[in-house]
Protein backbone atom coordinates (compact mmCIF):
# COMPACT_ATOMS: atom_id res chain seq x y z
CA UNK A 1 0.00 0.00 0.00
CA UNK A 2 0.97 3.36 -0.23
CA UNK A 3 0.05 5.90 1.83
CA UNK A 4 -0.07 9.57 1.95
CA UNK A 5 -0.13 11.98 4.94
CA UNK A 6 0.86 14.89 6.32
CA UNK A 7 1.12 16.99 9.65
CA UNK A 8 -2.43 17.70 9.86
CA UNK A 9 -3.33 13.59 9.89
CA UNK A 10 -1.26 13.20 12.83
CA UNK A 11 -3.78 11.76 15.48
CA UNK A 12 -3.83 13.94 18.51
CA UNK A 13 -5.25 12.31 21.51
CA UNK A 14 -8.93 13.52 21.24
CA UNK A 15 -9.40 11.66 18.13
CA UNK A 16 -11.68 8.99 19.25
CA UNK A 17 -13.51 8.13 15.68
CA UNK A 18 -12.18 6.96 12.11
CA UNK A 19 -14.55 7.75 9.02
CA UNK A 20 -12.90 5.02 6.73
CA UNK A 21 -14.09 4.81 3.10
CA UNK A 22 -13.15 1.88 0.40
CA UNK A 23 -13.36 3.07 -3.00
CA UNK A 24 -13.08 2.00 -6.67
CA UNK A 25 -13.23 4.09 -9.67
CA UNK A 26 -16.52 5.99 -8.56
CA UNK A 27 -15.08 9.54 -8.87
CA UNK A 28 -18.27 11.72 -8.94
CA UNK A 29 -19.35 9.80 -5.43
CA UNK A 30 -15.92 10.17 -3.99
CA UNK A 31 -16.24 13.62 -4.56
CA UNK A 32 -19.39 14.38 -3.14
CA UNK A 33 -19.05 12.64 -0.12
CA UNK A 34 -15.63 13.42 0.84
CA UNK A 35 -16.92 17.09 0.39
CA UNK A 36 -19.82 16.71 2.32
CA UNK A 37 -17.60 15.33 4.99
CA UNK A 38 -15.02 17.88 5.35
CA UNK A 39 -16.95 20.84 6.92
CA UNK A 40 -18.21 18.68 9.57
CA UNK A 41 -14.51 17.16 10.43
CA UNK A 42 -12.64 18.07 14.21
CA UNK A 43 -10.17 17.15 16.57
CA UNK A 44 -12.27 14.38 17.40
CA UNK A 45 -12.19 12.84 13.68
CA UNK A 46 -10.05 11.38 10.91
CA UNK A 47 -11.28 10.51 7.45
CA UNK A 48 -9.36 7.83 5.58
CA UNK A 49 -9.85 6.93 2.19
CA UNK A 50 -9.14 3.82 0.92
CA UNK A 51 -8.40 3.57 -2.68
CA UNK A 52 -8.51 0.15 -4.72
CA UNK A 53 -6.16 1.76 -7.25
CA UNK A 54 -8.46 3.49 -8.83
CA UNK A 55 -7.80 4.82 -12.48
CA UNK A 56 -6.87 7.92 -12.21
CA UNK A 57 -6.63 7.63 -8.77
CA UNK A 58 -8.54 9.39 -6.78
CA UNK A 59 -5.71 11.64 -5.17
CA UNK A 60 -6.48 13.49 -8.87
CA UNK A 61 -9.33 14.76 -7.88
CA UNK A 62 -9.26 16.74 -4.74
CA UNK A 63 -7.16 20.14 -4.17
CA UNK A 64 -3.86 20.46 -2.19
CA UNK A 65 -6.16 22.08 0.48
CA UNK A 66 -8.56 19.40 0.41
CA UNK A 67 -5.94 16.67 0.67
CA UNK A 68 -4.21 18.09 3.78
CA UNK A 69 -7.73 16.93 5.88
CA UNK A 70 -8.07 13.36 4.84
CA UNK A 71 -5.45 10.73 4.59
CA UNK A 72 -5.50 9.04 1.56
CA UNK A 73 -4.62 5.09 1.35
CA UNK A 74 -3.82 4.15 -2.19
CA UNK A 75 -3.72 0.52 -2.71
CA UNK A 76 -0.64 -0.81 -5.60
CA UNK A 77 -2.78 -3.51 -6.78
CA UNK A 78 -6.80 -3.83 -6.85
CA UNK A 79 -7.18 -6.58 -3.83
CA UNK A 80 -11.04 -6.80 -4.59
CA UNK A 81 -13.66 -4.92 -2.26
CA UNK A 82 -13.81 -7.59 0.87
CA UNK A 83 -9.71 -7.04 1.38
CA UNK A 84 -10.46 -3.42 0.27
CA UNK A 85 -13.01 -3.26 3.83
CA UNK A 86 -11.05 -5.18 5.56
CA UNK A 87 -8.11 -3.05 5.52
CA UNK A 88 -10.24 -0.07 6.90
CA UNK A 89 -10.74 -2.30 10.60
CA UNK A 90 -6.91 -3.86 10.58
CA UNK A 91 -5.54 -0.16 10.01
CA UNK A 92 -7.66 1.80 12.63
CA UNK A 93 -5.84 3.07 15.48
CA UNK A 94 -8.78 4.92 17.26
CA UNK A 95 -11.51 3.89 19.51
CA UNK A 96 -14.12 3.81 17.31
CA UNK A 97 -14.90 3.06 13.34
CA UNK A 98 -17.37 3.53 10.88
CA UNK A 99 -17.30 2.18 7.77
CA UNK A 100 -18.79 3.97 5.26
CA UNK A 101 -19.77 3.32 1.64
CA UNK A 102 -18.74 6.14 -1.23
CA UNK A 103 -22.15 6.60 -2.28
CA UNK A 104 -24.69 6.35 0.98
CA UNK A 105 -23.89 10.53 1.45
CA UNK A 106 -24.08 11.65 5.31
CA UNK A 107 -26.41 14.19 6.47
CA UNK A 108 -24.65 17.71 6.73
CA UNK A 109 -24.57 16.71 10.96
CA UNK A 110 -23.83 13.64 11.06
CA UNK A 111 -20.75 13.64 12.61
CA UNK A 112 -21.94 15.76 15.36
CA UNK A 113 -24.79 13.40 15.71
CA UNK A 114 -22.54 10.51 15.93
CA UNK A 115 -19.95 11.90 18.71
CA UNK A 116 -22.79 12.52 20.97
CA UNK A 117 -23.87 9.20 20.62
CA UNK A 118 -20.08 8.27 20.82
CA UNK A 119 -19.82 9.78 24.08
CA UNK A 120 -22.96 7.94 25.48
CA UNK A 121 -22.14 4.66 24.92
CA UNK A 122 -18.00 3.92 25.74
CA UNK A 123 -19.05 0.47 26.63
CA UNK A 124 -21.21 -0.69 23.74
CA UNK A 125 -19.76 -3.05 21.65
CA UNK A 126 -21.22 -2.67 18.29
CA UNK A 127 -24.12 0.97 17.32
CA UNK A 128 -25.89 -0.38 14.05
CA UNK A 129 -28.42 2.24 12.79
CA UNK A 130 -31.32 1.44 10.82
CA UNK A 131 -34.82 2.96 10.64
CA UNK A 132 -37.46 1.14 12.13
CA UNK A 133 -35.30 -0.92 15.22
CA UNK A 134 -34.44 0.09 18.26
CA UNK A 135 -33.44 -2.02 20.43
CA UNK A 136 -30.12 -3.35 23.54
CA UNK A 137 -28.84 -6.78 23.91
CA UNK A 138 -26.43 -7.98 26.14
CA UNK A 139 -24.41 -11.18 25.25
CA UNK A 140 -24.90 -13.31 22.23
CA UNK A 141 -28.15 -15.23 23.33
CA UNK A 142 -29.70 -12.09 23.14
CA UNK A 143 -28.40 -10.88 20.40
CA UNK A 144 -29.34 -14.09 18.41
CA UNK A 145 -32.78 -14.04 19.67
CA UNK A 146 -33.24 -10.64 17.05
CA UNK A 147 -31.82 -12.15 13.74
CA UNK A 148 -34.50 -14.15 12.98
CA UNK A 149 -35.39 -10.31 11.23
CA UNK A 150 -33.67 -10.19 7.60
CA UNK A 151 -34.34 -6.60 8.68
CA UNK A 152 -31.75 -7.09 11.86
CA UNK A 153 -29.23 -9.52 10.12
CA UNK A 154 -28.99 -7.18 6.14
CA UNK A 155 -28.18 -3.80 8.52
CA UNK A 156 -25.96 -5.51 11.02
CA UNK A 157 -23.63 -6.10 7.49
CA UNK A 158 -24.72 -2.52 5.71
CA UNK A 159 -21.65 -0.68 5.72
CA UNK A 160 -22.62 3.05 6.00
CA UNK A 161 -25.11 1.57 9.09
CA UNK A 162 -22.31 0.23 11.46
CA UNK A 163 -20.29 1.40 14.06
CA UNK A 164 -17.70 -0.78 15.71
CA UNK A 165 -16.04 -0.40 19.18
CA UNK A 166 -12.12 -1.01 17.79
CA UNK A 167 -10.89 -1.16 20.97
CA UNK A 168 -12.86 -4.23 22.15
CA UNK A 169 -12.52 -5.79 18.82
CA UNK A 170 -9.37 -5.16 17.35
CA UNK A 171 -7.96 -8.37 18.82
CA UNK A 172 -10.88 -10.74 17.05
CA UNK A 173 -9.65 -9.13 13.51
CA UNK A 174 -8.87 -13.11 13.13
CA UNK A 175 -12.39 -14.01 12.96
CA UNK A 176 -12.76 -11.89 10.28
CA UNK A 177 -10.15 -12.32 8.24
CA UNK A 178 -11.19 -15.92 8.69
CA UNK A 179 -14.48 -15.42 7.21
CA UNK A 180 -13.65 -12.73 4.60
CA UNK A 181 -15.01 -14.97 2.12
CA UNK A 182 -18.36 -14.99 3.04
CA UNK A 183 -18.94 -11.64 2.81
CA UNK A 184 -20.68 -10.74 5.52
CA UNK A 185 -16.90 -10.87 7.65
CA UNK A 186 -17.79 -7.75 9.64
CA UNK A 187 -20.74 -9.16 11.64
CA UNK A 188 -19.08 -12.71 11.78
CA UNK A 189 -16.23 -10.20 13.68
CA UNK A 190 -18.93 -9.10 16.38
CA UNK A 191 -20.85 -12.26 16.89
CA UNK A 192 -17.54 -14.48 17.45
CA UNK A 193 -16.62 -11.73 19.99
CA UNK A 194 -19.81 -11.37 21.87
CA UNK A 195 -19.97 -15.44 22.09
CA UNK A 196 -17.06 -15.16 23.73
CA UNK A 197 -17.96 -12.12 25.73
CA UNK A 198 -21.12 -12.27 26.87
CA UNK A 199 -21.24 -9.24 28.98
CA UNK A 200 -21.13 -7.09 25.64
CA UNK A 201 -23.82 -4.74 24.44
CA UNK A 202 -25.09 -4.09 21.20
CA UNK A 203 -27.51 -1.01 20.46
CA UNK A 204 -29.79 -0.85 16.99
CA UNK A 205 -31.13 2.24 17.16
CA UNK A 206 -33.97 4.18 15.11
CA UNK A 207 -32.00 6.84 13.37
CA UNK A 208 -29.94 7.06 10.43
CA UNK A 209 -26.69 8.94 9.43
CA UNK A 210 -26.52 9.18 5.83
CA UNK A 211 -29.38 11.67 3.75
CA UNK A 212 -29.16 9.85 0.98
CA UNK A 213 -29.01 6.29 -0.25
CA UNK A 214 -27.45 4.90 -4.15
CA UNK A 215 -30.76 2.91 -4.98
CA UNK A 216 -28.36 0.79 -6.62
CA UNK A 217 -26.96 -2.55 -5.71
CA UNK A 218 -23.08 -2.11 -6.11
CA UNK A 219 -22.65 -5.89 -5.50
CA UNK A 220 -23.65 -9.17 -7.14
CA UNK A 221 -26.16 -10.99 -4.84
CA UNK A 222 -25.70 -14.03 -7.17
CA UNK A 223 -22.17 -14.56 -5.48
CA UNK A 224 -23.64 -13.35 -2.17
CA UNK A 225 -26.21 -15.92 -1.96
CA UNK A 226 -23.58 -18.61 -2.83
CA UNK A 227 -21.44 -17.43 -0.65
CA UNK A 228 -24.30 -17.28 2.53
CA UNK A 229 -23.81 -21.20 3.09
CA UNK A 230 -20.23 -19.92 5.05
CA UNK A 231 -21.99 -17.97 7.59
CA UNK A 232 -24.02 -20.94 8.72
CA UNK A 233 -20.38 -23.04 8.85
CA UNK A 234 -19.19 -20.02 10.43
CA UNK A 235 -21.34 -20.85 13.72
CA UNK A 236 -22.18 -24.77 13.09
CA UNK A 237 -22.56 -26.46 16.10
CA UNK A 238 -24.54 -29.51 16.39
CA UNK A 239 -25.44 -28.88 19.71
CA UNK A 240 -27.20 -25.62 18.80
CA UNK A 241 -28.46 -25.69 15.38
CA UNK A 242 -31.82 -26.31 16.01
CA UNK A 243 -31.66 -23.11 18.12
CA UNK A 244 -29.96 -21.60 15.70
CA UNK A 245 -32.19 -22.26 12.74
CA UNK A 246 -34.67 -20.16 14.45
CA UNK A 247 -32.61 -17.39 15.55
CA UNK A 248 -29.33 -17.13 14.49
CA UNK A 249 -29.64 -18.19 10.88
CA UNK A 250 -32.89 -17.58 9.65
CA UNK A 251 -32.39 -13.87 9.07
CA UNK A 252 -29.61 -14.83 6.22
CA UNK A 253 -32.09 -17.44 4.76
CA UNK A 254 -35.14 -14.60 4.44
CA UNK A 255 -32.12 -11.69 3.45
CA UNK A 256 -31.82 -14.21 0.28
CA UNK A 257 -35.29 -15.04 0.07
CA UNK A 258 -35.65 -11.24 -0.73
CA UNK A 259 -32.57 -10.34 -2.83
CA UNK A 260 -33.82 -13.42 -5.13
CA UNK A 261 -37.84 -11.39 -5.06
CA UNK A 262 -36.88 -7.90 -4.94
CA UNK A 263 -33.86 -9.00 -7.97
CA UNK A 264 -32.77 -5.09 -7.12
CA UNK A 265 -29.94 -5.68 -10.01
CA UNK A 266 -32.63 -7.46 -11.90
CA UNK A 267 -30.54 -6.34 -15.65
CA UNK A 268 -27.78 -8.82 -14.38
CA UNK A 269 -30.04 -12.22 -12.83
CA UNK A 270 -32.13 -14.54 -15.38
CA UNK A 271 -35.09 -15.70 -14.76
CA UNK A 272 -33.87 -18.92 -14.48
CA UNK A 273 -30.47 -18.14 -12.23
CA UNK A 274 -33.21 -16.30 -10.00
CA UNK A 275 -34.57 -19.99 -9.82
CA UNK A 276 -31.81 -21.71 -8.79
CA UNK A 277 -31.03 -19.16 -6.13
CA UNK A 278 -34.62 -19.67 -4.61
CA UNK A 279 -33.65 -23.29 -4.82
CA UNK A 280 -30.08 -22.64 -3.36
CA UNK A 281 -31.53 -20.98 -0.57
CA UNK A 282 -33.88 -23.66 0.04
CA UNK A 283 -31.21 -26.15 0.25
CA UNK A 284 -29.05 -24.34 2.32
CA UNK A 285 -32.00 -23.74 4.92
CA UNK A 286 -32.53 -27.28 4.64
CA UNK A 287 -35.90 -28.17 3.20
CA UNK A 288 -38.10 -29.12 6.76
CA UNK A 289 -36.32 -25.45 8.37
CA UNK A 290 -37.69 -23.98 5.49
CA UNK A 291 -41.30 -25.51 5.44
CA UNK A 292 -41.30 -24.47 9.70
CA UNK A 293 -39.68 -21.20 9.42
CA UNK A 294 -40.32 -19.42 6.23
CA UNK A 295 -43.29 -20.85 4.56
CA UNK A 296 -45.38 -18.06 3.53
CA UNK A 297 -41.82 -16.81 2.32
CA UNK A 298 -40.67 -19.52 0.37
CA UNK A 299 -44.59 -19.56 -1.08
CA UNK A 300 -44.38 -15.69 -1.81
CA UNK A 301 -41.35 -15.81 -3.25
CA UNK A 302 -42.27 -18.97 -5.39
CA UNK A 303 -45.28 -17.67 -7.02
CA UNK A 304 -43.77 -14.10 -7.98
CA UNK A 305 -41.41 -16.00 -9.93
CA UNK A 306 -43.99 -17.99 -11.96
CA UNK A 307 -46.34 -14.62 -12.38
CA UNK A 308 -42.77 -13.01 -13.67
CA UNK A 309 -41.94 -15.76 -16.28
CA UNK A 310 -42.62 -14.55 -19.75
CA UNK A 311 -44.61 -16.78 -21.87
CA UNK A 312 -43.67 -14.33 -24.66
CA UNK A 313 -40.09 -15.02 -24.83
CA UNK A 314 -40.53 -18.35 -23.85
CA UNK A 315 -42.98 -18.98 -27.28
CA UNK A 316 -39.70 -16.92 -28.95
Amino acid sequence: MDQMTNKTNIINEDCVLTIAIPTYNRPEAIQKQIRLLLPQLNNSVKLIVYDNCSKPSVKSFFTDEELEKIILVRNKVNVGADANIARCFENCTTTWLWTLSDDDFVKEDAITEILEILKANTETVFLNFCKGLSFETKGFNELIENFNSSRVFSSSFTMSSCIYNMNKLRYSLIDYYSNLSSMVGTIILVLKYIQKNNEAVCKFLDESLIGSYNDQVGWDYRIYIHRSRLFKEAFYDKNKNNKYNKTLFLGCYLTNYWLIDNNRNYTKVSYLERWNLFLLTIKIQGIINAIIYCPKTIIKVALNLILQFDYKKFRN
